[in-house]
């Protein structure tokens, strides 16, 4: 994400930024298509003049805090409903400065990402730098084929700092269940059929000074329908670089499954331990036991295996 020139001051009232901010859980979109251009800069003309109703920006991920290279994914909805996939979309960020001000501080190109089994569902990625917390909004113009540019705003909040790892520092040594026989994976893990990634705990797996993939996910029980193929992303790197890493899949719901009797669900001890407000998580660390890069929900190949060949020197 690039520098806007200056400290161009937008008029924006805080109240149009903040009801234009929708609650999805991050999942229900994701895909994969570079789109690259520049984006306008973004004045007050186009940001109150916007027509409400047309185009809806989604937020997309639970963890936003002050930072470099974070990732930052919005899902765009049309005004039938229906996300949309095929369009370039460009993105102004600007600090809320006050009541009816704000600051554009970047701008950045995105990706489409979509997840496996849910096609024409997706996220546009960028990475963003965020510099300082509190309310921020974002503009993004959307260029669908043969439609002029439209734009959807949505305001959203950076924390002054991760409750999950942030990036460079170390994860946590936690003590995760292990199995090694179809049966033991049954009893620990909702993926059917049980999957490979339980013989190692966290803890012992960052003793071994060996790269490490941790995905938390209950593919058995996601709400989001993203579970499952983040554990398909995580056989697909342990395809590609066997031996070189180690794999993990922490089942985040205790004892595998929901409460029989539809109670609360209860979580393993290393979903707080991770500061999780969300699930599927993929955490890739180097072999020192520090953080590389995280992904949150949109999970796709095409979006970690550049970051993982890095880690394991593929």
């Amino acid at each position: 994400m690039t520098e806007g020139k200056g400290a161009e001051q937008l008029h924006i009232t805080r109240r149009r930024l903040l009801r234009s901010a929708l609650i999805l859980g991050p999942a229900a979109y994701l895909a994969a298509c570079n789109r690259s251009a520049a984006v306008p800069e973004p004045t007050p003309s186009r940001l109150l003049n916007a027509t409400p109703g047309q185009l809806t920006a989604v937020a997309a991920a639970s963890d936003l805090a002050v930072g470099v290279d974070q990732r930052f994914p919005i899902g765009i909805i049309d005004e039938n409903n229906r996300p949309i996939s095929d369009a370039t979309v460009q993105l102004a960020f600007f600090k809320v400065t006050g009541p009816s001000t704000a600051e554009l501080r970047a701008r950045a190109d995105t990706t489409y990402r979509e997840s496996p089994g849910l096609e024409g569902r997706g996220v546009f990625v960028s990475r963003a730098d965020f510099n300082e917390a509190g309310d921020w909004g974002v503009a993004a113009q959307v260029t669908e084929p043969g439609r002029e540019p439209r734009e959807a705003l949505i305001a959203f909040k950076v924390k002054p700092k991760s409750s999950t790892p942030s990036i460079g520092d170390p994860v946590p040594h936690s003590h995760t269940l292990t199995a090694n026989t179809p049966a033991e994976v049954e009893r620990i893990c909702s993926a059917r059929p049980g999957d490979d990634y339980h013989h190692l705990s966290i803890d012992q797996a960052l003793d071994q000074g060996k790269p490490l993939a941790v995905l938390f996910a209950t593919p058995g029980f996601c709400t989001s329908r993203t579970c499952g193929p983040s554990l398909d992303v995580l056989d697909k790197l342990h395809a590609m670089y066997p031996g070189t890493a180690n794999y993990i899949h922490v089942e985040v719901l205790k004892d595998g499954h929901p409460p029989q009797d539809g109670g609360p669900w209860q979580y393993v001890p290393s979903v707080d331990e991770w500061g999780l407000p969300s699930e599927p998580w993929l955490f890739l660390i180097d072999d020192t036991g520090r953080l590389v890069d995280k992904f949150e929900a949109s999970i796709t190949v095409g979006e970690v295996q550049p970051v993982f060949a890095k880690l394991v020197g593929g």
